[in-house]
């Protein structure tokens, strides 16, 4: 596709201008003892004839049900250097348990390596911080228990424990050595106050709105069940110039950070009108360029580059970290369902495959990059679900699947991103991300994407609606499948079609995509772009609006309002004979 050069068009409207008119315990633990397997070698650490008599030996203690010794835990059964026990653990859980006040690790080892001692020790790590195999920790771990080859280290949850990772060790010859790699809690939903629900929304209608119709028939006469606005961290972080509007401080580990109280207000209307309006939010977090707080930008990302519009999230050094925590915590908790409305879904950054424009990181090295924008993704992802169990976090990408076969440096193939970030979050424990979509039609001013031939495999250039089960069965594969086993939500959040082309192939155009998208299971919204044309974009050629720029209605109108009613077979014909389809059925099988 035609990289974009223009600004997201969801800021071509003021928000703020409408709506302010609208008024570390440590104790040791139990362990499910097992007894040490009989191995012969572990990673070509060969056992004695003496040490498998012993072995045996300990075997028929089990079985007598006697316990191991101090002595025999500590000399253990294999002999591993420290980077052979890097990755000898395996953590299956980091979670809290039903009190939310405890936590647990659950940890297995093949057999029992020896060490200084009986035990296996548990610290915490910032999201920031890095450890290597001979690392020296220089903090007290929070857990400890006897070692074994399945054992739970349990310990009392601390502030500022929800965006840590806990790693397993050893005491090895005056050292504490990782015993696997980090991981992070699993179910931050435990926290979250669930004395508020709200309905299911009643279809996947959603709609890019236009501020200046907010609380008019021209946006409640629509039957919109979704909504989605940007929030840029340059808007909403620092002082208010504004003396009606006082600046927010919010403590966080210590430090207060400043929210522009003004901003934040605009933002609190807005939320509180949609969700007093049934109309679900969706939040995109962006972090964009701000001289004052150059904390929030990675270190590999401030080389100020002309055309990036967004930069990456700072998860490398400690001060951009908090900030970053600080920010997800006021803004997931504010917009949890209280008297300020609910952000139900939460989009962090965009587009980011196109990583030197919406997203940018002066790099080539995708799973560099995916690792660092993954640490942001979890970051949001604990503290959302922290404040309301029913969010769902999501990255972007384009339509860009598969089609970077050249090694363009400026971009990076859909397919490869989500493949790697699933890496990363799976490394340090997997939690139920998930993935918003812009599947355009290739060039944008297309609207007949009928017309076209798909590929429909996973390895398929381009991502559109009429192969959706390219990202489907992609993310029906085992590796991909959320915490539960099942496929991860999916969201389109951008989508439109010009009617520069004519009206009625721009309502045909979107009803097709609607008919779509509703009978895929695994989608759970359409997000349709916009409710009103953009001067901008109509320079393009663009005309996606419901509405003229002088809020003249199109023809699109009438079936975007009844399209997910009972009466929207009333324009199923004219779609029907646009398309050349005799059914909807037919016309649905053709994007199977």
């Amino acid at each position: 596709m035609n990289i974009r050069t223009l600004q997201p068009s969801y800021h071509l409207f003021s928000i703020p201008a409408i709506f302010l008119l609208f008024g570390t315990l440590l104790f040791f633990s139990g362990c499910s003892r097992k007894e040490p397997a009989l191995s012969q070698t572990v990673s070509g650490n060969t056992i004695s004839e003496n040490q498998t008599d012993k072995n045996a030996q300990d075997a028929e203690n089990s079985a007598e049900g006697e316990s191991f010794t101090e002595k025999e835990l500590t000399e253990g059964n294999v002999t591993l250097s420290p980077r052979q026990l890097s990755s000898y653990g395996k953590i299956t859980d980091c979670s809290f348990k039903e009190d939310k006040e405890t936590l647990s690790l659950s940890l297995t080892l093949p057999d029992i390596p020896g060490s200084d001692d009986a035990l296996i020790y548990l610290f915490a790590f910032e999201t920031y911080e890095n450890y290597d195999n001979s690392h020296c920790f220089d903090r007290e771990p929070i857990a400890s228990a006897e070692k074994s080859t399945s054992c739970e280290l349990t310990w009392t949850y601390g502030e500022g424990q929800l965006f840590q990772q806990f790693v397993p060790t050893l005491l090895l010859n005056g050292k504490y050595v990782p015993l696997s790699t980090g991981t992070y809690i699993c179910n931050p939903e435990m926290l979250a106050d669930n004395s508020v629900s709200y309905p299911e929304p009643k279809s996947k209608k959603g709609l890019l709105l236009d501020p200046q119709m907010l609380g008019t028939p021209l946006l409640t006469d629509l039957g919109v069940q979704y909504a989605i606005y940007n929030i840029p961290l340059s808007h909403i972080i620092g002082e208010t110039t504004n003396a009606a509007y006082p600046t927010i401080s919010y403590e966080y580990k210590g430090v207060s950070y400043k929210f522009n109280g003004e901003i934040i207000y605009s933002y609190d209307n807005l939320f509180t009108y949609l969700t007093n309006s049934g109309i679900f939010s969706t939040a995109i977090i962006l972090n964009d360029w701000n001289e004052t707080y150059p904390d929030l930008v990675h270190p590999l990302s401030r080389n100020k580059k002309s055309g990036a519009y967004y930069y990456a999230f700072n998860t490398a050094e400690e001060e951009g970290c908090r900030h970053l925590e600080a920010i997800a915590s006021f803004l997931t908790k504010r917009y949890s369902g209280g008297k300020y409305g609910l952000v139900s879904d939460w989009v962090i950054a965009n587009e980011i495959n196109q990583h030197k424009i919406w997203n940018y990181m002066d790099t080539s090295d995708i799973e560099l990059y995916a690792a660092e924008f993954e640490k942001a993704l979890r970051i949001f992802y604990n503290a959302a679900k922290s404040n309301y169990a029913d969010a769902n976090v999501y990255f972007s990408i384009d339509h860009d699947w598969n089609n970077n076969k050249n090694n363009n440096k400026a971009k990076f193939n859909g397919k490869d991103l989500v493949e790697a970030i699933n890496d990363a979050a799976r490394l340090k424990g997997n939690y139920d991300w998930g993935l918003a979509i812009h599947p355009y039609p290739n060039p944008l001013t297309r609207v007949n994407y009928w017309t076209d031939t798909y590929d429909k495999t996973m390895d398929a250039p381009l991502l559109t609606l009429m192969n959706l089960r390219t990202l489907t069965d992609f993310l029906n594969q085992e590796e991909y499948l959320d915490r539960s086993g099942n496929v991860r939500s999916i969201t389109v959040t951008e989508l439109g079609f010009s009617s520069t082309s004519g009206e009625k192939l721009q309502a045909a155009a979107f009803a097709y995509c609607y008919y779509i998208i509703d009978a895929n299971p695994y989608v759970k919204a359409f997000i349709m772009n916009r409710q009103t044309d953009s001067p901008d974009e109509i320079n393009q050629g663009l005309a996606f609006g419901i509405y003229e720029l002088d809020q003249t209605s199109k023809f699109i109108l009438d079936v975007f309002k009844s399209i997910d009613t009972d009466s929207s077979k009333d324009n199923l014909d004219f779609m029907l004979n646009i398309l050349g389809a005799d059914s909807l059925e037919e016309a649905l099988s053709w994007a199977e």
